[in-house]
Parts: C-alpha cells; sequence; structure tokens
C-alpha cells in the first residue's frame, strides 16, 4: 500500500489533509493521527498539566499514587527517562522508583531531574541489558528493589514496559540472518514478557494491591509500514501479549498506549537508516516542518489517562485519542 493511502486509511476521524503524517512512537515510527496545526495550544504544558491534576498549579504533585512501586525500562533517555520524571510527582512517601537501563551515565541524569521533580522518591538505577539478561539477573534486581517485607505495603504498582530498539530497516526479502532476528525479538518481546511476569510474581507478596501494566505501543502495533517489518512486528506482538494478559488477569489494569511523533533518538535513525525512501522523506519532512512532539508532552497526556483511569483494560489507546 503507497504511504500516502496508508496514512489515509488510519485516519478514522475527519481532519485537515495536510496533518496526516508518520511518526515515532517509543523507539519508532508509525503514521500518526492528526493533531492541532497549533500543538503549544493543543497540549497543556507538562508541568502545569502535573500541578493542576494535583492540586496546585505548578506544584509538587501531592503524592496521590501514595507509596508505590513503579518500574520504568529503557529509562535512560528519551520517553522513558520523561514517564519518570512524570510519574515521579504522584508519588508519595515509602515510593520506589526502579529505573532500568544501559547507560549508567543516563540513569544519573534521569535521577536528577526525578529528584528535582519530587526529592523525596527513593530512585533505585539498574544498569542491565535486557537484550541479554537472563531471568536470574531481573529477578534479582526485582527482588533487591521491592522486598517483600515493605512496611507498610505499598498503595499500588506499576511497570511501564518502555524498552525498544530500531534494527534492519529493510525490505523483508533482504532479512537472512536468524542471529540478527532472534536477538531482535529478544530485546522487544521476550525480555518484557519475562519482566513483566517476574515483576508480577514480586508483587504477588502484596496480593490485595492494584496492578497497572503500561506496555509503550506504536501505530505500526496495527499498521504495516515497508521496510519497518521487525519493528512492526514487534509492537503487535506485545500488544497482543499484553490484550491476552488483560483477559487472563481481569483485576490488573493493561494499557497500550500509542505515545505519538515524538522528537527523539529514534527519530534520528528513522530518517537515516529507513530502507524505503518514501518513508524516509516522509520522517525528513516532519522534523524540517516542526512536527514532532517532545517527549515531556506525551507523558502529560499518559499521566492523565493512567491518573483518570477510564480506559478499557487491555486497549490501545493513541496520543491523539486522548
Amino acid at each position: 500500500m503507497p504511504l500516502s493511502s496508508a496514512l489515509s486509511a488510519q485516519d478514522r476521524r475527519p481532519q485537515t489533509a495536510q496533518w496526516h503524517r508518520p511518526y515515532i512512537a517509543d523507539s519508532a515510527c508509525a503514521p500518526a493521527r492528526p493533531s492541532s496545526p497549533h500543538p503549544d495550544k493543543g497540549a497543556t504544558c507538562f508541568s502545569k498539566v502535573l500541578g493542576c491534576m494535583n492540586g496546585a498549579e505548578g506544584g509538587s504533585g501531592g503524592g496521590r499514587w501514595g507509596g508505590a512501586w513503579v518500574v520504568v525500562t529503557g529509562a535512560s533517555r528519551g520517553l522513558g527517562a520523561a514517564i519518570c520524571e512524570g510519574v515521579a510527582p504522584f508519588l508519595g512517601p515509602g515510593a520506589t522508583l526502579l529505573a532500568m537501563a544501559r547507560s549508567k551515565a543516563g540513569l544519573e541524569q534521569t535521577k536528577a531531574k526525578v529528584k528535582d521533580a519530587n526529592a523525596d522518591v527513593q530512585f533505585i538505577p539498574a544498569v542491565v541489558d535486557l537484550d541479554t539478561a537472563g531471568r536470574e539477573e531481573l529477578e534479582k534486581i526485582l527482588k533487591e528493589a521491592f522486598g517483600p517485607a515493605q512496611n507498610p505495603p505499598p498503595s499500588r504498582a506499576v511497570i511501564f514496559h518502555n524498552v525498544g530498539s530500531l534494527k534492519d530497516l529493510v525490505y523483508l526479502r533482504e532479512m537472512k540472518d536468524m542471529a540478527k532476528i532472534t536477538s531482535y525479538f529478544q530485546l522487544n518481546v521476550s525480555s518484557v514478557i519475562t519482566l513483566n511476569a517476574l515483576f508480577l510474581e514480586v508483587v504477588s507478596s502484596h496480593p490485595a494491591i492494584p496492578i497497572t501494566v503500561v506496555n509503550i505501543s506504536s501505530l505500526c502495533a496495527i499498521e504495516a509500514f515497508k521496510s519497518w517489518g521487525l519493528y512492526c512486528s514487534a509492537k503487535a506482538a506485545r500488544n497482543m501479549v499484553f490484550k491476552v494478559l488483560a483477559q487472563e488477569e481481569p483485576k490488573i489494569r493493561v494499557l497500550s498506549y500509542a505515545p505519538g511523533p515524538l522528537d527523539n533518538d529514534m527519530q534520528v535513525i528513522a530518517r537515516s537508516e529507513t530502507g524505503d525512501e518514501e518513508l524516509k522523506s516522509a520522517f525528513t519532512s516532519m522534523k524540517e516542518k516542526g512536527q514532532l512532539l517532545p517527549c515531556s508532552q506525551s507523558v502529560s497526556k499518559l499521566v492523565l489517562l493512567l491518573d483518570k483511569d477510564e480506559f478499557r483494560s487491555g486497549a490501545h489507546v493513541d496520543y491523539f485519542d486522548v
């Protein structure tokens, strides 16, 4: 399907044609739904959103999530770092934020931002490569961060599966290296399933607390794009995994959130390495026209969505739907 046709097909709402465009969601691209022609007016300032939701504009947040346990993967930069900073004002006394990423330096930068947002949060950086980490390593990280003897027990448990990568942005007929394909799905799918299961196991020591699982998704999970076979497949698989989880665990709140056209490092990869020339050109045009969103702007909508807690468990919700 030509890109222009795909963009029109995915757009479910009547909007001006000029706002049909592809986007990077988390680590990757997809055709985005139309946004306001004036992004600064169409989305509330990050700090103002957090302040208003806690009763004091520009305030510290008020800790309305209480002493929660929170896990964020891919937390050293981009959307993952913004999620850490965005949820920090909602965490109260006794809260623990476990931030997982490969970069120790990046995690230190995230820690500084979290502490600026809420100095009382216990921030635990975990330097780990989810591409190679096994069950034992992940289990140790979780159990060291969230001991079963915590008193009082956590008020809730939330995990953000943000980790994701872009590799081999070529046509499927060119993918002949099975080891590379296996490694890609290890990081983007297998590690997510394993970490999620281990997280639920650790949280089960407190059976009464509410649990929320957030999968950072993309329109690539529901639309196909040339030369993005691996990424589209991984995002589609993750969406289905969490749909199944919502069916299996009706007491757990499950959300797949597509964060919109983010101005992040992955967009640089998209503009330089995408094999399909039409798609690559679309990314370049978006950057030149200033049509990309700050990660914090998308996180503000994600936090609103979670705080209202009105989404259907297992649903895929796009930035432009919030």
